[in-house]
């Protein structure tokens, strides 16, 4: 009874061993992965999902399933226990987040996300625009004032406030071509994506004192708009490196696998209680969205002590701007 149940359930549903293999699917699990119950019970769960993602029990996880004809499909999965079962058997519940029976409150909630995600970009776009055109010339014009000004003083104390002033105009100036640099890094289109990674972990060195690195493993550079939406998700998890891990160290990782690009962010700071797990933190689900919504997963792994890894995966010439979230 049990297996006629388990076979006939709505959900495609995978049962895994301790060792991470395949003991039992059902017939919408057959269906989604386009293969047979002998094809995939048998079968260790990492060649089912590319980058090898980590499942634990009522952790959801946003993955790549692998499909025999290539057409891979990002699926979120939930993972529970078999109830009274000391064996350590997982079960898999595999959806496609973009399936016609979807939860309308999921549809709804990505939407909504979407439409965060267009918001936020158009206002960096036009902020950086306007710092740039507006409020930089000003502070350069000011300052141009100041030099005529000081030809015209000779009084000591004069000068000392005019030097006051200028170096307030030049901290001014750079805190704004900062902004700019985070809102539209100009070396992204330039000189590429690890030169942009630089750039921002030089930040992050030098307003929090880690030590950073960059592993370029890029066999070739991504596309702009790729390239854009890989940064964008890398520019909150390091952000969240040097405001919440509490590290000496952030490494960036950035490579080449299963017909994508996987970028791996690594702190030695406090770890698990680092970790956001609070569904409001919208940096956290911005981030996990963006990979998704491009075809991709993101997956955030933390262990008390012993720092926090940010990994995620997006197919090669993932475009949000196809989806309705243009970078």
């Amino acid at each position: 009874m049990y297996w006629q149940a388990f076979r006939a359930a709505p959900e495609a549903l995978l049962v895994l061993d301790a060792a991470g293999v395949v003991r039992s699917a059902s017939s919408a699990a057959e269906a989604l992965f386009q293969r047979a119950g002998a094809d995939l019970v048998g079968r260790r769960v990492a060649e089912l999902f590319a980058g090898d993602p980590v499942f634990r029990p009522d952790e959801p996880v946003a993955a790549v399933m692998l499909r025999p004809g290539g057409d891979d499909l990002a699926v979120d999965v939930r993972t529970s226990t078999l109830a009274g079962d000391p064996s350590g058997m997982l079960v898999l519940a595999v959806e496609d987040p973009v399936a016609p029976g979807r939860s309308p409150a999921v549809a709804e909630q990505r939407e909504l996300l979407g439409d965060v995600m267009i918001t936020q970009e158009r206002e960096r776009a036009r902020i950086a625009a306007g710092v740039h055109d507006d409020s930089l010339q000003v502070i350069t014009a000011a300052t141009l004032r100041l030099q005529h000004l000081r030809r015209r003083l000779s009084d000591p104390d004069d000068l000392e406030v005019l030097d006051r002033l200028e170096a307030s105009l030049v901290q001014a100036a750079d805190r704004l071509r900062r902004l700019i640099f985070d809102f539209r890094p100009p070396r992204l289109s330039a000189d590429g994506l690890a030169a942009a990674v630089e750039d921002l972990l030089d930040g992050l060195a030098e307003d929090h004192g880690l030590q950073v690195s960059v592993e370029d493993r890029l066999i070739a550079e991504p596309a702009l708009p790729t390239r854009v939406l890989l940064y964008r998700i890398l520019q909150e998890a390091v952000a969240n490196v040097g405001k919440h891990a509490g590290a000496d160290r952030c490494t960036v990782t950035l490579g080449e696998q299963e017909g994508g690009y996987l970028v791996r962010v690594v702190d030695d700071g406090v770890g698990a209680e680092n970790l956001v797990t609070d569904p409001g933190h919208l940096g956290l689900l911005l981030m996990r969205e963006r990979a998704a919504l491009a075809g991709g997963w993101f997956r955030i792994s933390s262990v008390a002590g012993s720092g926090t890894t940010v990994t995620f995966w997006v197919p090669r010439g993932a475009d949000l701007e196809s989806k309705g979230v243009a970078p």
